[in-house]
């Protein structure tokens, strides 16, 4: 009898167990908080992703290349990516060095013998015509000397010249010349771009020209990433054909860690003036044939399903209708699953995870 009353209960025992193994897991869901924004609806017309320092490299004097940076090199501000000899510049130099001299004795010469002359004036051994031409050939040296000054001060601009110095931290991107081949002043020898600085030159229809001003943020975006860049100028000549005006977005910094020179993107110009509405981010949207709804998560941590009608977007964000209220808690990770009434576990809201992501807490 005993025997038979363990068997029950362990048999009991390894039913629940496997009842309880059997239930699905409580889900667990991240959730953001229904709050009043101003939408501002938008329409994304496309850009040109542009470097704000682009330039074509010149020689700044004539003669022979011994160095010209390769495509692709990265150079920074003032680093040398192109020399032409400089040793007829230096030849030069010294020739004008030997002139100068010379100039020297010649003016101590002459100030030597005016001042015999002046020691002589009165005298009948010198006439005022020789001191006077005295005087004005030691002027004359005085006044070459001086030239031969401004030569050498010359010759150096010209062997500062001989050394092609980035402005500007970029990357070479092309070549036209290499060391060994001679070239004249002014004719190009490669490219640079500074692949940091960009900006994003859009042509927005003229029709959105009173709702696209010079300071503005504007949404800019390209497949998966995004980012909020600054209207710095606008080219409000519209276009004849196309009627569209052009718009010079400039872009943080960190977006070339993503983007690249020459890259097609999206902007995202403001339609209509911001209206406050409910938001929530599209995220907790769930669309299917018969409507729109989302699950809030209310004090009991448990889902219900709200319909709600969806209103226009800017950005992440996107404005509904419906039974929701300020502060309520929707689901935005884990949505897709939920059941009506189904119990749920909270992992971290929207805004905690970013802040967490962004290293805030």
């Amino acid at each position: 009898m005993r025997e038979f009353r363990f068997i029950f209960a362990s048999a009991a025992a390894f039913i629940a167990v496997a009842a309880l193994a059997q239930q699905p897991p409580t889900p667990v869901v991240q959730i953001a908080y229904v709050a009043q924004n101003e939408v501002t609806p938008t329409v994304a017309v496309p850009g040109t992703i542009y470097s704000r320092n682009d330039m074509q490299l010149t020689a700044g004097v004539a003669g022979q290349l011994i160095m010209v940076a390769e495509p692709g090199t990265v150079v920074q501000a003032g680093e040398a990516v192109a020399r032409i000899d400089p040793e007829p510049l230096l030849l030069q130099r010294a020739e004008q060095e030997v002139l100068l001299e010379r100039a020297g004795i010649n003016i101590r010469q002459l100030n030597s013998q005016l001042g015999r002359q002046r020691e002589l004036e009165g005298s009948s051994l010198v006439s005022e015509f020789e001191l006077e031409q005295t005087e004005a050939n030691r002027d004359l040296a005085v006044s070459d000397a001086k030239l031969i000054k401004v030569r050498l001060r010359q010759i150096d601009d010209q062997i500062r010249r001989a050394d092609v110095r980035a402005p500007f931290t970029g990357v070479i991107t092309s070549r036209a010349h290499r060391a060994g081949e001679d070239v004249a002043r002014g004719e190009v020898l490669g490219q640079m771009t500074d692949v940091r600085n960009m900006e994003v030159r859009a042509f927005v229809p003229l029709k959105h020209l009173p709702r696209t001003l010079v300071g503005a943020s504007i949404s800019v975006f390209a497949t998966d990433t995004q980012f909020a860049g600054n209207i710095r100028a606008l080219v409000p000549t519209g276009d004849i054909r196309s009627q569209t005006f052009e718009a010079r977005i400039d872009l943080p910094l960190e977006a070339s860690d993503s983007w690249t020179v020459g890259q097609l993107v999206s902007v995202g110009i403001p339609i209509q003036s911001a209206a406050p509405t409910l938001a929530i981010p599209r995220d907790a949207l769930i669309l299917r044939q018969n409507g729109a709804y989302v699950f809030r998560i209310n004090n009991d941590n448990k889902a219900e399903r709200i319909e709600v009608q969806i209103g226009d977007s800017s950005g992440d964000l996107i404005g509904v209708s419906g039974s929701l209220q300020e502060g309520d808690r929707v689901a935005v990770r884990g949505a897709e699953n939920l059941r009506e009434g189904a119990e749920v576990k909270i992992m971290m809201s929207q805004s905690a995870a970013a802040a967490a992501a962004a290293g805030d807490i």
